[in-house]
């Protein structure tokens, strides 16, 4: 579905570029309020960059730009949308990095890398990292929540690369909420992931803790069991050992 859209947009977003081009050649709609672009840029080349920024957020031309008066096409010059004025300090803050910032790494490749709109946004709007998206979930309706959104996104961007879908990635939100006295929902966490990863030690080590924290002592024994039957030098034997000497 995500690809079919995209080729959608894709056909969509060619068609207005050469409405655009046609305009320029006619010399029709000068470009104004240009506050972080050269002034005297070819519209060509602010509509290649245009380009860049709606793949780099898998956005459209009103992510940024107000609607025209008559509720169609955009109008560009206008600064009524928020993200516009966002977009710009983006701009200017990848400039800072690029000019700035990273020409002072010592030792820098030839050619040097540098820093796109899509070096953080991979494809989404908000650049959140998965785990963060997953905590957000989470803090908001639960850990059940967290596990539904890792699977939205899963879903949803399995094939763009913008989510690190691994096994640590997940583990750490686990770990975070269970930092915050929230067992129950990083016990929901790690069990999903024990479902993805069933030969993880550490996945295992981590449900057991979860179940001791919650007083579920058989359930911690047992888990505590698959992680050092997975991993001997887990330190799930230590509790283990400790479990059932009581």
């Amino acid at each position: 579905m995500r690809i079919r859209i995209c080729s959608v947009f894709l056909v969509m977003f060619t068609l207005a570029v050469s409405g655009l081009v046609v305009k320029q050649a006619a010399g029709q709609d000068p470009l104004t309020n240009l506050q972080v672009f050269p002034k005297d840029i070819s519209r060509q080349a602010l509509i290649a960059e245009m380009r860049q920024f709606a793949f780099a957020l898998d956005v459209r031309c009103t992510h940024c730009h107000a609607l025209g008066a008559d509720g169609q096409g955009n109008d560009f010059a206008s600064d009524e949308n928020p993200n516009k004025e966002k977009a710009r300090a983006m701009l200017r803050m990848v400039a800072a990095i690029n000019n700035e910032l990273l020409p002072s790494v010592p030792n820098r490749d030839d050619p040097p890398v540098v820093v796109t709109c899509k070096t953080c946004h991979r494809g989404t709007t908000k650049p959140r990292l998965l785990a963060q998206e997953m905590l957000l979930a989470a803090h908001q309706s639960g850990g059940q929540a967290a596990v539904n959104k890792f699977k939205e996104l899963q879903s949803d961007f399995s094939d763009v690369g913008a989510y690190d879908f691994r096994e640590w990635e997940t583990n750490t939100v686990a770990e975070d909420l269970a930092s915050e006295g929230k067992f129950e929902d990083a016990l929901i966490i790690y069990s999903m992931n024990a479902e993805r990863f069933p030969e993880s030690a550490s996945i295992w080590t981590g449900i057991g803790e979860m179940n001791e924290k919650l007083d579920r002592i058989p359930a911690a024994i047992e888990a505590y069991e698959k992680a050092v039957v997975l991993d001997a030098r887990s330190p799930a034997a230590a509790r283990l050992k400790e479990l059932k000497a009581k």
